[in-house]
């Protein structure tokens, strides 16, 4: 949206933008999932085993000072 004033609070209609001749614009966003065969998340997964932490936990990355994420 256009907006004439600095806070971006009051938003100009569509026939205010174009009587101004500001330029129309459309947004769009793609999101893309990506994934390796399962065989290599199981190999991970006895690998970390192997290691001694457990693959559905945390301890990994909290061993190797990684960012720790939480689902919400």
């Amino acid at each position: 949206f256009w907006s004439l004033d600095s806070s971006g609070t009051d938003r100009l209609t569509l026939e205010e933008a174009t009587r101004l001749g500001f330029p129309t614009f459309h947004c769009t966003t793609e999101v893309v999932g990506r994934s390796w065969d399962d065989g290599v998340y199981k190999g991970l997964r006895e690998f970390h085993r192997g290691k001694g932490f457990n693959p559905y936990t945390q301890d990994l990355a909290r061993d190797m000072k990684f960012p720790l994420y939480r689902l919400m």
